[in-house]
């Protein structure tokens, strides 16, 4: 799946997205990661583990092997 392959690819870096609109079962976002470098993409709305509306924010956190989404603001 292209989508799949995509989010492989910018995992490793500390990304923070926004949710830009949701299309049936798609979440359009943006995502910046640690240079400050924009990437549009699409996710599956199923990966959220939470309910997500458009303008919210998201961020993936990297830690011991593994990657989760979190939903909100990044901690400080």
């Amino acid at each position: 799946m292209k989508i799949m392959k995509n989010l492989k690819f910018i995992i490793p870096f500390f990304l923070i997205g926004v949710v830009d609109q949701i299309d049936d079962d798609l979440a359009v976002v943006e995502l910046t990661n640690d240079e400050h470098e924009n990437i549009n993409t699409v996710l599956p709305v199923e990966i959220f583990p939470c309910d997500i509306e458009e303008g919210e924010m998201f961020y993936f956190l990297y830690a011991d092997g593994v990657t989760e989404i979190r939903c909100g603001e990044p901690p400080e």
